[in-house]
């Protein structure tokens, strides 16, 4: 049987609503919906979800939204996936993976290496896209609730993390294997995880020194040397494993 249709609506309510324009372009032009048609919409915001119908077209798309409900698929337990700003549309593959993968926050930190600098109007814009990255994967996976996406320094983005939570920070030259400790994390129904990744170029010495003053345990990923849009996949990708 075909999945749902499933669609994103900021304040979703219940009774007649008009969409916003993207939205509207998202369902008429892209999933070819017309009057009478259903879908299972779902607002980011709050994780809950409603049976909808268009109910017009004209001048705008119109939906009919039946009995709100808690949404059926929501991330299991509180896990950050920390992401050095990296170049390029690097931070877009982490934001889309990590989202697929159940994260429920994603923090990218501006680190001493990162080549790229956001401010003003091209901060705003880029995370507005991660946020529409976010929201569009979290509609193709399933879940109703995608993850909140923040820019913050290095230094606040690793002091912001619920003490209680398991935290992980990946160094290329670090000894201690992750596994283990990952597996006993994961034991623990619910428990919040967060992981911490630098950019191209890796953190630094004083960046790493800050993370471990602040409660974060350095760990290795093997020998083999992963790109910096690679770590959320795979560390995330096993939480997912384990957690199954």
């Amino acid at each position: 049987m075909a999945a749902p249709l499933r669609a994103p609506i900021t304040d979703l309510r219940e009774g007649t609503c008009t969409v916003r324009e993207d939205t509207a372009h998202y369902l008429t032009r892209v999933l070819r919906l017309a009057v009478g048609a259903t879908f299972v919409a779902f607002d980011p915001a709050t994780a809950r979800e409603a049976d909808a119908a268009i109910a017009s077209i004209e001048g705008g798309v119109t939906l009919h939204v039946s009995t709100l409900r808690p949404a059926r698929v929501v991330a299991p337990r509180p896990l950050t996936f920390v992401q050095g700003l990296a170049k390029g549309d690097k931070c877009d593959a982490v934001v889309r993976d990590a989202t697929e993968l159940g994260a429920t926050c994603v923090i990218v930190a501006e680190c001493a290496r990162s080549v790229v600098q956001l401010q003003g109007a091209r901060r705003t814009s880029r995370l507005e896209r991660w946020t529409r990255i976010a929201h569009e994967a979290a509609r193709q996976c399933g879940r109703a609730d995608p993850p909140r996406i923040e820019l913050l320094p290095w230094a606040e983005a690793v002091s912001t993390i619920d003490e209680a939570a398991r935290r992980f920070c990946l160094h290329v030259h670090e000894a201690l294997p992750l596994g283990p400790l990952l597996l006993e994390a994961v034991q623990t129904e619910g428990a919040p995880i967060a992981f911490a990744a630098g950019p191209e170029g890796g953190l630094t010495a004083e960046e790493v020194a800050l993370a471990v003053g602040r409660g974060w345990q350095c760990v290795s990923l093997g020998s083999l040397v992963l790109r910096t849009e690679t770590a959320a996949a795979a560390v995330l990708g096993a939480v997912r494993v384990l957690e199954s």
